[in-house]
């Protein structure tokens, strides 16, 4: 459940916003961070979803530009300054972030419900100095939120296990997939519709296919090879729980020497309830294997946490589901070529899980990683 909520104008610097959002969902965990036009599913009840996770959250957001006092406007129908009356009413902590040189409008000039913002405590966001300033306010966030130092970005080496005589190996990857450059093979956690997330999304599916397009200088895509490829193979849809499709991996065979990308439905829609983890994630990760053993070249494997982003599942349940099954797949292919098995932790919480559940397997850590 979101614990930071974005407040924004469409009107006045919305691509801060985003900036904002993307920088908190990186470094708190997407779960805990709430931006109506990234967070909202298509057909849900606006106003509900607005107002009923606004009275969950802790803090608020207002990213304030320069026309943001121009454009106030009656407080029964202007959503900005309901979204930080209500957060007001609920004794939230009101966060103004002003872009560039804006300012928060005087007291007196604000209506009755949101005056106190002028008595806020401000961070500024400056183009020249983005980076610093949305680092600052990461760290406010944590102080002020200490049960978020769990979904925190993990970091740190890699993590390296072995079960029993087997010449494979089991790794934990730290952070952010980017890091990783050692796995032949990378696991895209996909809906049963097989439709990858917006480039701009902050996901796996997002990362991989924006990462494997070819972009222009300007970083933007001009030939969108991993999702057109899927697309091609995708004859009918919904794909059933547990389906897997194998692509290339575009300029990721340049960047981070990925061979293939391995494609599974372990996310499903529900109708009213948005996207639900498959009922068997294990089965997820025998089939992305067997096909993987298909690949003749292929030596290393890495999957993210399948079903706990945009679907919410329990990131120890899921760890407890998918390493069972790789370390089954390893011990019941002796024959295999396979010789790393990574695991992405990329929160602090992953990566504790991970490790819980492989000392609780009773794997032996590999020395000198």
């Amino acid at each position: 459940m979101a614990s930071v909520f974005v407040n924004y104008r469409v009107q006045d610097q919305p691509g801060y916003a985003t900036l904002v959002h993307q920088a908190l969902a990186q470094h708190l965990g997407s779960g805990q961070v709430f931006l109506a036009a990234r967070s909202i599913r298509l057909g849900d009840d606006f106003v509900d979803r607005v107002f009923d996770t606004l009275g969950r959250c802790r803090v608020l957001i207002a990213v304030i530009g320069r026309q943001w006092g121009e454009l106030l406007g009656e407080p029964g129908t202007d959503w900005v300054q309901r979204e930080i009356g209500v957060a007001f009413s609920l004794g939230m902590r009101v966060i103004p972030v002003l872009v560039e040189d804006a300012e928060v409008p005087a007291e007196a000039e604000l209506p009755g419900g949101i005056k106190a913002l002028a008595r806020c405590q401000h961070l500024r966001l400056r183009h020249y100095t983005i980076e610093d300033d949305l680092a600052h306010l990461v760290r406010e966030l944590r102080n002020l939120l200490p049960h978020l130092a769990d979904d925190a970005r993990a970091s740190g080496a890699a993590e390296v296990y072995r079960v029993g005589g087997s010449r494979c190996e089991f790794g934990i990857v730290p952070g952010d997939i980017l890091r990783c450059t050692s796995a032949d093979v990378w696991v895209n956690s996909e809906n049963t519709d097989m439709r990858m997330a917006r480039t701009t999304d902050f996901s796996v599916s997002g990362i991989i296919r924006f990462w494997g397009a070819r972009r222009d200088q300007g970083g933007q895509v001009v030939d969108d090879v991993v999702a057109v490829e899927l697309k091609g193979q995708v004859e009918r849809r919904p794909v059933a729980p547990g389906s897997v499709f194998v692509t290339g991996s575009g300029e990721l065979a340049r960047s981070h020497g990925v061979r293939h990308v391995v494609h599974v439905a372990a996310v499903h829609g529900e109708p009213g309830a948005g996207y639900r983890q498959v009922g068997d994630v294990g089965a997820c990760v025998r089939n992305v294997l067997a096909a993987v053993e298909g690949m003749a070249e292929a030596r290393s494997v890495l999957f993210p946490l399948l079903g706990t982003g945009a679907a919410g599942a329990d990131v120890m349940r899921t760890v407890e589901a998918m390493i069972p099954a790789a370390v089954d797949h390893v011990v019941d292919h002796p024959e295999s070529r396979l010789r790393r098995i990574f695991f992405l932790g990329y929160t602090r919480r992953e990566q504790e899980a991970l490790a819980v559940v492989f000392q609780r397997l009773a794997l032996v850590p590999v020395s000198g990683q």
